[in-house]
């Protein structure tokens, strides 16, 4: 079940993105929900604005990323947790790779508009970042869950 995460996702982060790139201005926020923005911003680099331009390099390590975590998971008996946190990882990397590959850079647009101090300026964010995250929340939070086979 979690390996058919992986393409659904994938699917649904691309579809975002072509939404977000075909109705949404370059760096114009719009208003979604109450804390969460949709402004379009395109990143070469990765996560925070890290190694900007360097989208050639990040497309080979996130479909290293993506595609080892697919092996790994095709390949490991895993609970069905640890299955779902990799999936999301996986289907995160490939997404973002997708992007990179395409497009020369990661379409952003979840922007979360607040004016508490904390996340004021964190960075556009897209449905690919977001997977990537909670997979890894997951494998942090849960440690022992890895550690039992089903």
């Amino acid at each position: 079940m979690p390996l058919l995460i992986v393409p659904l996702l994938i699917v649904l982060d691309q579809t975002l993105k072509t939404w977000a790139v075909a109705h949404l201005v370059p760096g114009v926020s719009q208003k979604l929900l109450p804390g969460i923005d949709l402004t379009l911003v395109y990143n070469s680099g990765a996560a925070f604005g890290l190694f900007p331009g360097m989208a050639g390099w990040l497309s080979w390590v996130s479909l290293a990323v993506g595609f080892g975590l697919l092996f790994y998971l095709g390949t490991h008996k895993l609970t069905r947790l640890s299955q779902l946190a990799f999936s999301l990882i996986a289907a995160g990397a490939l997404g973002n790779a997708i992007d990179r590959i395409g497009r020369g850079s990661v379409v952003d647009y979840l922007d979360l508009g607040t004016n508490i101090a904390l996340i004021r300026n964190f960075a556009v964010f897209n449905l690919a970042d977001s997977s990537v995250v909670v997979g890894v929340l997951l494998l942090i939070l849960f440690p022992g869950r890895r550690k039992r086979w089903l």
